[in-house]
């Protein structure tokens, strides 16, 4: 079989035993990251949301949207990811990230709108992360968090999740569209330095009767043990771009990973000197011979550009994703893995 060998001890992790809706797809919001939206609109996400043909919807796309903070205020990143860059994100800016979700006609505002009526679309949300450099925080219960301690990175978390609980709470007029789901751990692998305040980050999720799902990355640290740490799914990001970096092979080998340790995958679309042409059609050929595309919970990105894009710029990938969602992929040559 084309695709590489796997594993049967187990299988894919599933949406159904989840209880969520497939297809998910991770949205960055912020003034500052690649792909220039600093908050969805609904004409942002009727792409992502409806199938479209001649800009009209005809059918469903994506059933769930992750939305990803990436900075509070001008160059204070919330993302791990550009904790090098600018200064460090603070309480103010932790509240600009919540603020922005519930903003009038952004974000889950948008999303409620373009759901149709009858129907619901699934929210999720990223975690701040608690940079273990920030040592002055700001105040939660008249304390000044120094991140050097874990329990004041858990108070921080904990803190954002209540306040955000609360405004879900308020946000009565958003819950007939929308079903919020959980949260998002915002780092692709955990160290040691990580892996208690993690452990007890889940533990309080579950304890609001939410899931906590983590978007890992295939060979990254604690992969193998992502279910001790309290997570309730795990999607392995198989690090293919196709330019740089590992091969298409890394593809094949995520999903023997992913099949041994019951975790969902992640497929990766992006443009950029990173990537090279044709290598989403890779991780759709991979999904059908290796059977992602019918038995796991798949988790998106599309880096440095948006389904907008990709709507208008590149029409044939566009449609390769509606017929992967459907279930009616048929593979596409050639690529970097299936030459003929």
């Amino acid at each position: 079989m084309k695709g590489g060998i796997f594993l049967t001890i187990n299988d894919y992790m599933t949406a159904e035993e989840l209880g969520v809706q497939n297809h998910i797809c991770l949205l960055p919001y912020g003034e500052e990251h690649e792909n220039g939206v600093k908050n969805w609109t609904a004409e942002d996400l009727k792409p992502y949301q409806s199938y479209l043909v001649n800009n009209e919807a005809v059918d469903t796309m994506f059933n769930g949207l992750i939305f990803n903070p990436i900075n509070g205020r001008k160059d204070c990143y919330l993302y791990p990811m550009f904790s090098d860059f600018g200064s460090l994100p603070q309480r103010k800016d932790w509240k600009v990230a919540l603020k922005g979700l519930f903003k009038r006609k952004q974000n889950f505002d948008a999303a409620a709108m373009n759901t149709n009526a009858g129907k619901q679309t699934d929210v999720w949300v990223t975690l701040p992360y608690p940079m273990l450099t920030q040592e002055n925080f700001g105040k939660v219960d008249d304390l000044v968090l120094n991140f050097k301690n874990e329990d004041d990175r858990f108070t921080a978390v904990q803190w954002w999740i209540t306040k955000f609980l609360s405004k879900w709470e308020d946000a009565d007029h958003l819950h007939k569209k929308l079903q919020f789901r959980g949260f998002v751990w915002p780092r692709a692998s955990i160290d040691e330095r990580d892996e208690n305040l993690v452990k007890r980050v889940t533990a309080y999720i579950r304890e609001r009767k939410l899931l906590s799902l983590w978007l890992q990355q295939y060979g990254s640290t604690g992969c193998v043990e992502w279910n001790e740490f309290g997570f309730d799914a795990a999607c392995t990001h198989p690090n293919y771009y196709g330019e740089t970096g590992p091969d298409y092979t890394w593809i094949a080998n995520s999903t023997v990973f992913a099949r041994h340790f019951h975790t969902g995958m992640q497929i990766t679309f992006g443009k950029g000197l990173l990537f090279k042409e044709n290598h989403l059609q890779d991780y759709l050929n991979f999904g059908y011979y290796n059977e992602y595309m019918n038995k796991s919970l798949v988790v998106y990105q599309f880096p440095n550009q948006t389904m907008r894009d990709i709507y208008e710029n590149h029409l044939t990938e566009y449609n390769h994703l509606y017929s992967f969602i459907k279930q009616t992929y048929t593979p596409v040559y050639p690529t970097a893995a299936f030459p003929n």
